[in-house]
Order: C-alpha cells, then structure tokens, then sequence
C-alpha cells in the first residue's frame, strides 16, 4: 500500500479532513485519491500520517473484532446459478431412448 496522507480539502464549499494516497503523474500536480471511495481530492494542505504518530495497526490485538466499514465476504453464487434462478430454470427431464 502507498504512503497515506491527512489531507484538508474542500467538500461541498466546506472544509474537511479525509485520508488520501498520493500518485505521480507526468504533469507537475500530483494527484491524490480517497482510496476508500476512488474520488479524487484537490487538497490545500496534506501531511503523511506517520508524522503524526498514526501507522496501519492490522497487528493491534483488536483489530480482527472490529466491524468492517465495507464487507469484504464474496457471494461464491456462480453468475449460472443467478440467472438460473432469476429465470425460474427449471431442467428439463432427460429423454430417453426407445
């Protein structure tokens, strides 16, 4: 994962703190993400989170228990099985041969 930033930029003509990576484009501007949301962000002031003493924490004792702002669990439904029951598919019964 990249360096993350606090960064302060401007939300619906507000001010607001959100946490953003930055990207080195060719152009001079470095261009900076919200990686929770893709959004882009146009900050007027940014510092890296570990100047202020804040680092990822995945090691933390309770960090498995805590809630998940966005669910990572995957529907293991095949796309087959969906539009089967979406379409009510019921399969037809094997002919047979005389």
């Amino acid at each position: 994962m990249s360096e993350l930033y606090l960064i302060l930029h401007k939300v619906r003509g507000e001010p607001a703190f959100d946490i953003a990576q930055k990207m080195e484009m060719t152009d001079d501007e470095p261009w900076w993400i919200i990686p929770t949301s893709g959004h882009r962000a146009y900050p007027i002031q940014w510092t890296p989170m570990q100047s202020l003493g804040i680092a990822m924490v995945e090691d933390h004792p309770k960090w498995d228990s805590l809630p998940d702002h966005y669910s990572v669990t995957r529907d293991k439904t095949t796309m087959l099985d969906k539009l089967r029951a979406a379409i009510k598919f019921k399969p037809l019964v094997p002919l047979r041969r005389l």
